[in-house]
């Protein structure tokens, strides 16, 4: 399980940047930030009664700051600058992200599927 975790954050994380050195920052910090819109019922929603984020994407990222030992944190993303936010540093990951041509110019965005066929 932790393999498959940390295969999806290395997918996630900007192409441009050296991954590892990613990984270094977020384990040294003791915490992973998540950048989410919680407007994608049921991928990611911001619930108003807890302005807690559920959902199944924010349950894997949860379960991925478990098995790399780090506490999350979730920061507030809008669509349209969801890979900027990770390419600026405000987050370290993002919760589903479509692929675009503008955003795999800055950001390494593949399928789970494509990255799992070369483990």
């Amino acid at each position: 399980m932790k393999k498959l975790f940390l295969i999806a954050l290395f997918a996630l994380l900007p192409f441009s940047l050296n991954a590892e050195s990613n990984l270094d920052k977020i384990l040294s910090s003791g915490v992973l930030k998540v950048g989410t819109t919680g407007d994608w019922d049921p991928m990611t929603i911001k619930d108003p009664a807890t302005n807690k984020y559920k959902g199944f994407d924010i349950d894997v990222m949860n379960e991925l700051a478990k098995d790399m030992g780090v506490k999350i944190e979730f920061v507030p993303a809008e669509w349209k600058t969801i890979v900027s936010g990770i390419t600026s540093e405000r987050y370290d990951i993002s919760t589903s992200v479509t692929k675009t041509p503008k955003r795999a110019e800055v950001a390494q965005l593949k399928p789970l599927l494509e990255i799992f066929k070369k483990f």
